[in-house]
């Protein structure tokens, strides 16, 4: 298996929860499981693909996303003004209904896959506050849990 890149992260604490990243080099969604045994997310992920048009959605939201993060970094706006309370740009929560619906379209398609994370090595640097962009080696699917 190869290290593939995660093209954008919506959830992060101690690393990417949910987001979209290639898998087989295709655009997955991803979730983290969290493990209640260890009380942490692990390194086990539920991996769903998404169709072309999710994609795009995707890749307008993300847009919008990292300019207004990009204006937040620069003094320009402040965190009250976050996309999801409608003010910066409406289309953010349109394309964020639009995506989920997608996600859920293809939920039977969701297989759980192990997943190694590390920071991917990029030319130039991320702005002050930016992320730092990662990058996920998955694994074969791995059996469901039993029930």
């Amino acid at each position: 298996m190869a290290y593939e890149p995660i093209h954008m992260t919506w959830d992060y604490w101690d690393g990417p929860r949910t987001g979209i990243a290639d898998c087989e080099g295709r655009p997955h969604y991803f979730s983290r499981v969290y493990d209640l045994e260890n009380e942490e997310y692990g390194e086990v992920f539920v991996v769903t693909p998404i169709d072309a048009e999710t994609w795009a959605w995707a890749q307008e939201h993300w847009v919008i996303w990292r300019r207004w993060e990009a204006e937040v970094n620069a003094g320009r706006q402040t965190s009250d003004t976050h996309p999801k309370y409608g003010h910066y740009d409406p289309r953010y929560n349109e394309l964020e209904a639009l995506i989920s619906a997608g996600i859920d379209r293809l939920a039977a398609q969701a297989v759980r896959r192990h997943g190694v994370l590390r920071p991917a090595s990029l030319p130039g640097e991320l702005f002050p506050g930016q992320f730092r962009q990662t990058e996920v080696e998955w694994s074969a699917p791995l059996a469901e849990p039993a029930a």
